[in-house]
C-alpha cells in the first residue's frame, strides 16, 4: 500500500484531512457500506477458561460490597459503560430499517456514546494476583456480552507492563483500553480513525459518572504500543492501545523480574468474515505510534487511589440508562439558560479526567454555542471558556447551522442550542504526534458523554454528529485552525416524549413455543 504521508507527520496530516474534508474530500469518497459482512459488535476469544462476575439484580447496586480496586469492581464499571443493558426499540431518523425488522440486526442499548454507534473499544486486564479480589495472575479480556473475564494467559505480567511504560512502581493490576479500527472502518473507511478517536473519552466519561474525581488523572495515554501489543497479542496495524490505568497497592517495579515466558495469547475473533481492509491513514497513524519517546510532564498520571476521595452522582445507573440520542425528536421548544450552563459545566468537569497542564502551549479547549431558543439568552453565537459564556455574534444562526450539517437524521433548526467543542488539535499533534491527537479527542469524547448524561438530569435531549463542516465553523467564529479547531457538533433541545415510542410489552413475547 502506498505511503500516505511522511513518517512522523501523520497526526498533523490527518488533522488537516479531517478539517478540510468537506472542501477537499477524504482519500476514499465513494465507499459503500457492506452491511451483509459487518464485523462483530464485540470481540471475543475462543477459550473455555473464563472468570465469571455476578450480574446485578434489578433492585441491587452493581458495585455494592465489592472491594473498590478489585477485578470485580473494574468489571462492574465496564459493564455500566459498555454492557448490553437493553434493546433500543425507539424508532428514529438514523437507523436503517433492518434494525426494526430483523433480530440479527437489532440494536442493544449501552450507556456510553460511540462514534457512529460502532463501539470499537475493548478492555484488557493484566493481573498480578496480589491484593483484593480472587482473580489468578494472568492476562484477561472483558466480554461485555457475557460479563466475564476471558483468560488469555496465566502468570504475572504486571512488571513487564510497568517496565514497558517506564513506571517506577507496579500496581496490583492494570486496565488497558484498546480500539478495533475495522469495526468502524467497514462503515467509515478513512474517517474511522477520527470516528473512533473519541470512543476512549466517552468510556472514561461514563466511568467518571460512577467514580467521580477518584479516577481523574489516572488515565495514562503515553503508550508504548509496540511492547504492550506484544504482551496482548495484538496487531498494531489493526488495533490501537489508547490508555492504561493502574489499580491497587503499588510495589517497586522489579527491573530484573522475569515473566513466566512470553504470553501465548489466542487470536481475537472480531468478525465472521475475511473482508478486513487496512486504510493508508490508519496505517500511517499507527506506524508513527511505534516510536516511544520520553514521557512529557503533561502526560504524568497516578494510579487509582485505593480509598475513593469522591464518588459520582448517587443515581448514576438510572441516568446512564436513560441516555440516548435524540434523532429527529426535537420540538423546537426552549429550555432555561441555567440548563445550558449546567451542560457546559459538566463537560468541563469531565475533561478533568485527563488532568493535564494547560496554557503555555499545552492542551486547551473551549466551546462554541449557537443559541436558537434558550430562555434568558439572546439568539446568536457564544463562546464558553473558563466558565464564562460570552456573546460573539448577536444575529440568528439557524441558516448557517443548516448549511454545515448534511445528514437527515437531525433537524438542527429545532435544537434549542448547538454546542461545538473545540480544541488545539493541530498544536498538540505537532508537539506530541499521534499521542497528542489521541489525547485531544479523548478529552472531547469525555465532554460529549458528560453533556449527554447531564442532559438526562436536566430533562433535555441531545444529538451528536461527527459529520459537519469544521472549517466553516472555525472561519465563521474567526478561529485560526492552528489555534483552535471545531471537533464535534452536539445539538441540544426539548424532545417530544412520544416520538418513536411504542409499547414494548406488546411487541416482545415469551413462551415455550
Amino acid at each position: 500500500m502506498q505511503q500516505w504521508c511522511k513518517p512522523g507527520e501523520a497526526a498533523v496530516a490527518y488533522a488537516s484531512l479531517i478539517y478540510f474534508r468537506v472542501r477537499d474530500g477524504m482519500l476514499i469518497n465513494d465507499w459503500k457500506v457492506d452491511w451483509a459482512h459487518e464485523p462483530l459488535t464485540h470481540s471475543y476469544y475462543e477459550t473455555d477458561q473464563v472468570e465469571s462476575i455476578p450480574l446485578p439484580s434489578p433492585d441491587s447496586d452493581l458495585l455494592q460490597g465489592v472491594p473498590e480496586s478489585s477485578p470485580d469492581y473494574i468489571a462492574g464499571l465496564l459493564y455500566c459503560a459498555y454492557g448490553f443493558t437493553g434493546l433500543r426499540l425507539i424508532t428514529n431518523r438514523n437507523d436503517r430499517s433492518d434494525v426494526y425488522r430483523s433480530m440479527k440486526a437489532v440494536k442493544f442499548g449501552r450507556h456510553t456514546a460511540s462514534g457512529g454507534g460502532r463501539y470499537c473499544a475493548d478492555f484488557y486486564l493484566v493481573e498480578s494476583g496480589r491484593g483484593s479480589g480472587h482473580l489468578p495472575p494472568g492476562i484477561y479480556h472483558y466480554s461485555p456480552l457475557r460479563h466475564v473475564w476471558e483468560t488469555l494467559a496465566k502468570g504475572d505480567y504486571t512488571h513487564d507492563l510497568a517496565r514497558a511504560q517506564g513506571y517506577e512502581s507496579t500496581c496490583e493490576r492494570y486496565l488497558l483500553l484498546t480500539i478495533d479500527y475495522w469495526r468502524s472502518g467497514f462503515k467509515y473507511n478513512d474517517f474511522a480513525y477520527q470516528a473512533t478517536a473519541m470512543d476512549i473519552g466517552t468510556v472514561v466519561g461514563s466511568i467518571a459518572e460512577i467514580t467521580g474525581e477518584r479516577t481523574a488523572g489516572t488515565w495514562d495515554v503515553w503508550i508504548n504500543e509496540v511492547a504492550l501489543s506484544k504482551l496482548l497479542g495484538l496487531d498494531t496495524d489493526r488495533t490501537g492501545i489508547y490508555a492504561v490505568q493502574g489499580w491497587g497497592e503499588q510495589i517497586p517495579t522489579d527491573q530484573a523480574k522475569v515473566a513466566p515466558g512470553a504470553p501465548q495469547v489466542p487470536p481475537r475473533v472480531d468478525s465472521d468474515f475475511q473482508n478486513v481492509m487496512d486504510f493508508s491513514t490508519t496505517l500511517a497513524m499507527q506506524r508513527d505510534m511505534q516510536e516511544f519517546g520520553q514521557r512529557p510532564a503533561t502526560f504524568t498520571c497516578n494510579p487509582v487511589p485505593n480509598c475513593p476521595g469522591a464518588r459520582g452522582k448517587s443515581r448514576w445507573w438510572e441516568e446512564l440508562h436513560r441516555r440516548q440520542t435524540s434523532f429527529g425528536r426535537f420540538t423546537g421548544e426552549a429550555y432555561p439558560a441555567r440548563t445550558l450552563t449546567t451542560l457546559l459545566e459538566a463537560a468541563d468537569a469531565a475533561c478533568e479526567q485527563f488532568r493535564v497542564a494547560t496554557g503555555d502551549g499545552q492542551l486547551e479547549w473551549e466551546y462554541l454555542v449557537f443559541v436558537s431558543n434558550v430562555d434568558g439568552l439572546k439568539p446568536g453565537l457564544y463562546s464558553y471558556r473558563d466558565a464564562k459564556l460570552k456573546l460573539v455574534q448577536d444575529d440568528p444562526q439557524q441558516d448557517f447551522l443548516a448549511g454545515t450539517y448534511f445528514l437527515k437524521n437531525y433537524d438542527g433548526r429545532k435544537a434549542a442550542a448547538t454546542i461545538i467543542p473545540c480544541a488545539n488539535v493541530f498544536e498538540v499533534s505537532k508537539r506530541w504526534g499521534v499521542r497528542g491527537y489521541r489525547l485531544v479527542n479523548a478529552l472531547i469524547g469525555a465532554a460529549c458523554q458528560a453533556i449527554s448524561v447531564e442532559a438526562v438530569r436536566c430533562g433535555v435531549g441531545t444529538g451528536t454528529a461527527l459529520g459537519f463542516d469544521a472549517q466553516a465553523h472555525a472561519e465563521h467564529a474567526g478561529m485560526g485552525k492552528d489555534e483552535m479547531t471545531p471537533m464535534l457538533m452536539i445539538m441540544t433541545g426539548v424532545d417530544n416524549p412520544y416520538a418513536g415510542e411504542f409499547r414494548t410489552d406488546a411487541s416482545l413475547m415469551w413462551g415455550d413455543k
